[in-house]
């Protein structure tokens, strides 16, 4: 497959920009966990990585991926409620890994990270930058 079939496939497109996005969110997970984990509360750090991962991964996937038709507004809001879920879901299974099985925590939230990648393509595909409108208005 050559470079023009490769980056004209959604899929592919989501790889390469998820790939970049996970390798970044990651590093600052290392990062903020490193220089704060020992006196910062663990899930507000992690909500702080969620808030900055957020915004920079609707851009990306907006601008390379899926370049919704419909308005940006929409889209982040739907984005945003979809990140909220997965945010959710680490929350839990970050617990479950670190508290209740003892696992370290770098590595449980690498687990996390491919995890969450999977679940995220098909709700930003279908949910986040879908042409539906997150609220319908109808005429009267």
């Amino acid at each position: 497959m050559n470079l023009s079939k490769l980056i004209a496939n959604q899929k592919a497109r989501y790889l390469i920009t998820g790939g970049y996005n996970t390798v970044l969110g990651y590093l600052l997970f290392v990062l903020i966990f490193y220089y704060f984990s020992s006196t910062v509360n663990h899930y507000f750090l992690l909500g702080i990585c969620h808030l900055i991962g957020t915004i920079h991964n609707f851009f990306s996937y907006s601008t390379f991926v899926f370049k919704p038709k419909v308005t940006a507004l929409n889209n982040y809001m739907k984005f945003n409620l979809v990140y909220l879920f997965t945010f959710l879901l680490n929350l839990i299974l970050f617990t479950l890994l670190t508290k209740v099985m003892n696992w370290n925590l770098y590595f449980s939230q690498a687990l996390i990270i491919c995890f969450i990648a999977v679940v995220g393509y098909f709700l930003n595909k279908y949910f986040s930058f879908s042409n539906k409108l997150l609220f319908n208005k109808k005429n009267k």
